[in-house]
């Protein structure tokens, strides 16, 4: 029997992530301190689900380290956020802090880490790689998704291809997934998008995401398996070399 490689998913949420890099072959230890998060959390039998501090846990024994750090501090509604609860969430450090120790432990190991947020985020990031929904076909009844996220990696990731989401073919065609979802497809004001602001529903998001026993708290704030499954075989390749030469 084939030794799956390891990888450690810090601040798993409801396992959106975590089960593209199972699907990807990986056998996953997924992170995340939020009991309500962890009630929602994808079964799968490659993923296995850890209550604890992401900001803290042993990065050691892992090939890969991923992770998706809060992003509220990090997006664009962020200042009108805090504003509204009268200052930041307190999470923001928690990106950098992150890079951080994944950089220290990559140094030192060898190991190959992939740290995801937000595109506001990208100041606090390196060079990272920008994915989006329209790049994996991610569509519903003719309605594309277009979810932009940064992934910031020590390894060589490429995108699938273009950001289709600004298309003339596409426009007019764009749905989102953020903020407080509701039953129904809705619009909403002040969004900057071809599509007008349309916000998915939570069954049409689920079914956009690929993540149909999500919570609409955790499609909001996941990542769409489709792009870890699809950073997750670019990593193996590259760590079956560096495994073979470890042997």
């Amino acid at each position: 029997m084939t030794t799956r490689p390891r990888a450690l998913d810090l601040f798993g949420g409801e396992g959106l992530a975590a089960l593209g890099y199972a699907r990807a072959g990986f056998d996953v230890t997924t992170v995340e301190i939020d009991p309500e998060r962890l009630a929602h959390h994808v079964t799968h039998p490659h993923v296995h689900v850890t209550q604890g501090d992401a900001t803290t846990y042993p990065l050691d024994g892992f090939d890969l380290v991923a992770g998706s750090p809060p992003c509220t501090d990090h997006s664009e509604q962020a200042p009108l956020a805090a504003q509204a609860r009268g200052g930041t969430a307190g999470t923001g450090w928690m990106l950098a802090h992150t890079l951080r120790r994944v950089r220290a432990w990559a140094d030192s190991t060898g190991g190959l880490f992939v740290i995801e947020n937000v595109e506001g985020a990208k100041p606090v990031m390196g060079s990272p790689l920008v994915l989006c929904g329209t790049m994996f076909g991610l569509a519903d009844e003719g309605w594309y998704l277009e979810r932009h996220r940064l992934f910031e990696s020590n390894a060589a990731l490429m995108a699938p291809g273009p950001h289709r989401c600004r298309t003339r073919a596409l426009r007019g065609r764009i749905i989102g997934v953020y903020g407080d979802l509701t039953s129904n497809d809705r619009s909403c004001g002040g969004r900057r998008r071809p599509g007008g602001g349309l916000r998915a529903g939570v069954e049409r998001a689920r079914r956009l995401m690929g993540a149909p026993w999500a919570s609409p708290r955790g499609l909001a704030l996941g990542i769409p398996p489709a792009y870890t499954q699809y950073l997750g075989e670019q990593i193996l390749t590259q760590l079956g070399g560096s495994l073979a030469a470890a042997a």
